[in-house]
């Protein structure tokens, strides 16, 4: 179905607003700030509307308005969501269950490929690491595959119903469902896959891909929960993202979960932080690309040169050098983010 003009235009310019950083107010924003007047804020397009306009106010300084818009745009997006933080936290809690038992044998590495899981929050710079690894010549970058999640959450329902299936039963045939998912990508050995939620199943993962190369990243928790709360998730999920509160409970649940897997797989998670990574490009760069068992590729410092497409948010970003600043965008709009870090901080102190 062909969009309206009015559909048209509010997409052309929500794609404006993300691909460049505007400088003065001129006859575009001038004509979206009076269609907003107008328009009905809980419609979809009302919605993508006011994160546009979230975005340009925020790249003009006008701190007042761009919260008034993501408040608004929040409030309504979330209307529109069933994945909420509930289930996060069933989910999270039926994980733990499931590998507080005793511990379970791996499975037989694979030996055709060598995949390297890219997981942490989303906005904690997954999509930039993918894009450095993904510029190597060896590397196929397969972004975010659903593969893993369609499985894991199959077996975490079908656990909660009969508590007495058994995983070591089950592996074979999640190795089995994520290998052939790979070979309908690509040839090459080295494959990343950067959904960031799969911190979700790092359990299921290095037990049925024990050679997986796990690379979490991490980012200050006030600049990735701001920065997921003023980016509009497409779809159902996320719901706890269009939260101050919930996006702040999301994390410190992902700080607990991502403990509970460093003791069950001691030495087999590598983190990697997004500031270090910004402030020391060519040592961080390196020391990735050792970990993942790949010479060194001069082609990994000029990501941004990459052109294979890149479908997430962060798509203007990776396609820009590697730039410092972001992570302290929040501290701007510190006097309206008392609820997000004051969670925060209560995780902080325990």
């Amino acid at each position: 179905m062909p969009l309206t003009p009015t559909q048209q235009s509010i997409l052309d310019f929500s794609n404006l607003a993300d691909s460049k950083r505007w400088a003065t107010r001129n006859e575009l924003l001038i004509e979206m700030e009076a269609l907003h007047s107008g328009i009905d804020t809980a419609s979809q397009e009302g919605i993508v509307l006011c994160f546009a306009l979230a975005k340009v106010y925020d790249d003009l300084n006008e701190i007042d308005k761009c919260f008034a818009m993501l408040a608004q745009g929040n409030e309504q997006h979330k209307k529109g969501k069933t994945d909420t933080i509930d289930d996060a936290r069933t989910t999270i809690s039926t994980v733990r269950q499931i590998f507080s038992a005793e511990p379970i044998e791996p499975q037989q590495a694979s030996s055709e490929y060598q995949p390297i899981f890219i997981v942490g929050m989303p906005r904690s710079g997954t999509s930039l690491v993918e894009q450095i690894l993904a510029s190597h010549a060896d590397v196929y970058g397969g972004g975010e595959l659903k593969l893993m999640g369609q499985w894991c959450f199959g077996y975490v329902k079908h656990f909660r119903n009969r508590a007495e299936i058994e995983l070591k039963d089950n592996l074979a045939g999640l190795q089995d469902h994520y290998l052939k998912g790979l070979k309908a990508l690509t040839t090459k050995s080295y494959v990343t896959d950067k959904m960031p939620v799969n911190f979700l199943w790092l359990g299921f993962i290095l037990s049925a891909f024990p050679e997986a190369k796990i690379i979490h990243t991490m980012r200050s928790p006030m600049a990735t929960c701001w920065s997921i709360y003023k980016s509009p998730f497409a779809g159902s999920s996320n719901g706890y993202s269009c939260s101050q509160e919930e996006v702040a409970e999301f994390y410190n649940l992902y700080v607990d979960l991502m403990d509970f897997w460093r003791s069950k797989f001691p030495g087999k998670i590598y983190d990697l932080h997004y500031e270090r990574l910004t402030t020391n490009q060519d040592e961080e760069t390196r020391k990735l690309l050792s970990y993942c068992g790949l010479d060194w590729d001069p082609a990994c410092l000029e990501f941004h040169k990459n052109k294979r497409k890149v479908e997430t948010m962060s798509w203007a970003q990776v396609q820009r050098p590697m730039y410092q600043g972001s992570s302290e965008a929040w501290k701007r709009f510190e006097k309206y983010l008392a609820p997000m870090k004051s969670i925060l901080n209560e995780q902080n102190e325990q």
